[in-house]
């Protein structure tokens, strides 16, 4: 390969795809001979692929840094667990339960990231000898967050240690009434903070303004597993000597990690790597036979657990069943655990069916508000017909069509609108959402940079919208046009099972790590389908003339922009088709398939 920047990148840039986004090469805080440079010495020392050699050159990843790169270890990323504020507190208040025995209750969020963060301390705490009670809330009846009546009820089945798991940064009445009752609280979450934290024996979180850690990144299953090093580290030194495996338990955090859409780098990177090492080997009961009733019959990657495993974990809580993703992540009976999977698959298929009606309405209201103003900066979306427990997926999807933060938001009989939010990367929704509880807008509402929470009177919609769009405009004027960065361009004859596995050495992939994007050009299509339970995912076997055609897959498109212009793309001439190499093992077979992100006009 050419490692020279010039002649790839006029192959590479594109101002308007089919879809409406540009393209342009991967970006690097490094000069381009540099790039150029490192990624020879790659090749030549290591025999990586060259569009590999690219990809890690311009993230900064040299030969000197590979090692660690390719193989992200625990023991070198961990940080020193006292650097997080609150930890010494936490600590020592769980080493004496611990030591006195006492009863524990734990109150975690309804989705993975909690359901995980539950599992991993019942089982810490159960091998410590401790009795744990759990309660994970009805988000339909209960919402989200510590409330007043769960805790006084694990305060009467005698616990006296409470710890809020994903969730209490702002439950600041909940935890009051608690602390005022008697009962110690320690907070482990990774939620956004606000200036007052709530009254609590402990709060460790990353994300209070005044932890200085740098660990803000993490997912609550990470702060849960950081915890637990430093309540170990503390038994050992009182002279414990039987502790619990933490290693063990690694693909919960791993599985909470990718599911919960937080930034893979650094330690995040070795939860997962770990993680799904630990997932493969089985050692969880549950884990496993969800997978076997979802129909895993390949290994378990990011994508198995991000859109297979974790959304039938999800689909206990989306749909008022909430418990059942945390027992299963417990039990091990596995007759039992069969059991429970089988529900959660389900209750899958039911949120799937219900996910799907509410989108189609939900995209006439987007259309609806963009009609009368094309240069809306936000989306504020609200029904009453509308099921809570799936608007963040809603909500995803419509920030994918309109490329423009969302939000989606049922209303209950009492005029109450509650719901999700997802945004683009240009705009942190998770401190808006802050800001505008503070100013009284908002009953409820959290999150982070890309996804958030909100709850408000039905009478505040139109000041929320305003609120979201005047903080947005004083940052930008126009919503930036979708981005797509190119790693590198290659034939249909080098896609091939060796490039698989490098691009697969590089994992894993998500948040802030995206996976290398290839550019196939002068594309001919041929075979095209529309295939699903929908018909909404295109597929299409690619041609360029250097080998037999790739076969290639597009997701979810039917509908959309680009969608509407694949109906015709046979009539579009040669194109350039964007996309990630994936392996194949459908049925048993082993071939390799395009993951089609977006195409482009060859000559536009």
């Amino acid at each position: 390969m050419d490692f020279s920047p010039s002649t790839p990148n006029n192959l590479m840039e594109v101002h308007s795809s089919l879809s409406g986004a540009k393209w342009i090469s991967q970006p690097s805080d490094f000069r381009d001979d540099v790039v150029r440079r490192q990624a020879m010495r790659l090749q030549e020392t290591r025999g990586l692929h060259p569009a590999i050699c690219l990809y890690l050159a311009r993230k900064g990843v040299f030969l000197d840094e590979l090692d660690t790169y390719l193989e992200p270890k625990l023991k070198k990323l961990l940080p020193e667990p006292f650097l997080f504020k609150g930890m010494e507190e936490a600590t020592q208040r769980l080493v004496r339960a611990i030591e006195q025995q006492e009863k524990i209750g734990i109150f975690g969020d309804y989705d993975v990231d909690g359901a995980c963060s539950a599992a991993l301390f019942h089982k810490v705490l159960t091998f410590l000898g401790c009795n744990v009670d759990i309660h994970i809330p009805d988000r339909f009846k209960e919402g989200y967050g510590p409330n007043i009546n769960a805790l006084q009820n694990l305060k009467n089945n005698d616990a006296s240690l409470i710890l809020t798991l994903d969730c209490g940064t702002a439950a600041h009445e909940p935890l009051k009434a608690a602390s005022d009752g008697g009962l110690d609280v320690i907070v482990i979450d990774h939620h956004l903070a606000g200036p007052s934290l709530p009254n609590a024996t402990a709060v460790v979180n990353p994300n209070r303004l005044d932890d200085e850690s740098g660990f803000g990144f993490l997912c609550a299953a990470g702060v849960c597993f950081i915890t637990c090093v430093a309540l170990l580290r503390a038994l050992r030194q009182s002279g414990y000597t039987e502790l619990p495996d933490l290693l063990s338990f690694l693909d919960l955090v791993g599985l909470a990690t990718l599911c919960d859409v937080v930034p893979i780098e650094g330690l995040n990177r070795a939860f997962i790597r770990q993680g799904l090492i630990v997932m493969r080997n089985r050692r969880n009961i549950g884990l496993a036979t969800l997978a076997d009733v979802a129909g895993l019959d390949k290994v378990i990657s990011e994508y198995e657990c991000g859109f297979i495993l974790g959304p039938r974990i999800n689909a206990a809580g989306r749909m008022g069943k909430s418990d059942i993703g945390v027992k299963l992540l417990l039990e091990p009976d596995h007759e039992i655990s069969v059991s429970l999977a089988l529900k959660l698959n389900e209750l899958n298929k039911e949120r799937q069916s219900v996910e799907q009606e509410i989108t189609v309405h939900a995209i006439q209201q987007a259309e609806a508000q963009l009609e009368k103003n094309p240069e809306l900066l936000v989306l504020v979306i609200a029904d009453k017909s509308y099921n809570e427990g799936v608007l963040g997926i809603v909500a995803g999807k419509i920030k994918e069509m309109f490329a423009r933060p969302v939000f989606v938001l049922g209303i209950s009989p009492d005029n109450i609108a509650k719901g999700s939010g997802r945004s683009i990367p240009s705009i942190a929704l998770g401190s808006l959402v802050l800001a505008a509880r503070q100013t009284g807008i908002l009953l409820t509402g959290g999150g982070h940079d890309m996804a958030a929470g909100a709850s408000l009177h039905t009478d505040k919609l139109k000041a929320f919208r305003l609120f979201l769009e005047q903080k947005i405009s004083a940052n930008i004027f126009t919503l930036p046009q979708r981005e797509f960065e190119v790693t590198s361009t290659i034939s249909v004859a080098g896609c091939t099972f060796d490039l698989v596995k490098n691009i697969e050495m590089c994992g894993p992939f998500g948040s802030g790590q995206p996976e290398p994007k290839l550019l196939l050009t002068h594309i001919s299509v041929s075979q095209i389908n529309w295939v699903g339970p929908t018909q909404s995912h295109f597929t299409a076997l690619l041609d360029d003339g250097t080998s037999k055609p790739l076969k290639s897959i597009m997701f979810n498109v039917a509908g959309t922009k680009i969608g509407n212009a694949l109906k015709s793309i046979n009539e579009l001439g040669p194109l350039k088709v964007l996309g990630k190499l994936k392996r194949n093992e459908w049925r048993g077979g082993k071939s390799v398939q395009f993951l089609i992100d977006d195409i482009a006009r060859q000559f536009d």
